[in-house]
């Protein structure tokens, strides 16, 4: 099968030991010189630079696990965001507790505290947020009229499972609740998906179907985009059930160049 694009998460999958692109990866894309899409949970501005590594700057990419779906030089195609009376219940719960509460809304990271949390994602996606108190991001958001595309909370396991007892059964069909770590929960809009935003880009964008496109993923969040891609690759470190879905589980871990071994493998011929 000849395929005309590479999707590929970031975290986890596409990134080495120092969460950078390592030479072999770079060198595999360039070799395989066809369109690529990077789709993650990040905020845009935390996937240009690595755009820029690949050399593919201004290309498409897919944020917020698929609810920012930005088409070349960031024009945006389609924006998917949550009602802020979501974030107002959030607020009432954090006010009483000290994890990290993190607001994302188009390009923009909101955070009321410098810690150990905003530092981590700071290191790990070189974007700087702006230091506010969750009250008046919200007053924010509103006076803009905008909305979140991601809330994201970070702290101990017992704060994290507070949380999402707090939220549960309260906005079932408006967001979705994925925990990627017991310290990590990340709020989302319900019915998105990587795999439904690459179908919207594909049809806005470019002149070919899913079957054309080889994904890559290691979590939950990836899922859909393996299901529906013409052939989806699971790296070693991914979760038993991505495993199953994929087409073909790598022998290599991200750290250990998964994606490029298998562009090398599927895509260079």
């Amino acid at each position: 099968m000849k395929y005309n694009l590479i999707c590929t998460d970031i975290d986890g999958t596409l990134l080495n030991a120092d969460r950078y692109l390592s030479d072999v990866t770079v060198n595999a894309f360039a070799k395989a010189n066809i369109s690529t899409v990077l789709a993650s949970s990040r905020m845009p501005s935390a996937m240009h630079y690595l755009q820029e590594g690949l050399g593919i700057k201004n290309a498409p990419l897919i944020a917020y696990n698929g609810g920012l779906i930005l088409g070349k030089n960031g024009k945006c195609i389609e924006s998917n965001t949550m009602p802020l009376q979501i974030l107002e219940k959030l607020i009432s719960h954090h006010n009483a507790h000290s994890y990290n509460l993190s607001i994302y809304a188009d390009d923009d990271w909101y955070t009321d505290q410098e810690d150990f949390w905003s530092l981590r994602e700071i290191n790990n996606t070189r974007v700087t947020p702006t230091y506010q108190s969750a009250l008046k991001s919200l007053e924010t958001l509103h006076s803009t009229q905008r909305a979140p595309h991601k809330l994201m909370c970070m702290g101990d396991a017992s704060e994290i499972d507070s949380i999402v007892a707090h939220l549960s059964g309260l906005y079932n069909d408006a967001v979705h609740l994925y925990r990627s770590k017991d310290t990590y929960l990340e709020i989302t809009p319900k019915y998105i998906d990587k795999a439904k935003a690459l179908r919207i880009l594909l049809q806005s964008k470019f002149d070919f179907e899913m079957d054309r496109v080889i994904a890559f993923g290691d979590n939950h969040n990836d899922e859909e985009l393996l299901k529906h891609a013409g052939f989806g690759v699971a790296v070693a470190n991914a979760t038993d059930k991505l495993k199953s879905i994929a087409d073909y589980t790598s022998s290599s871990t991200n750290k250990e160049d998964a994606v490029a071994k298998a562009i090398e493998k599927f895509v260079i011929i």
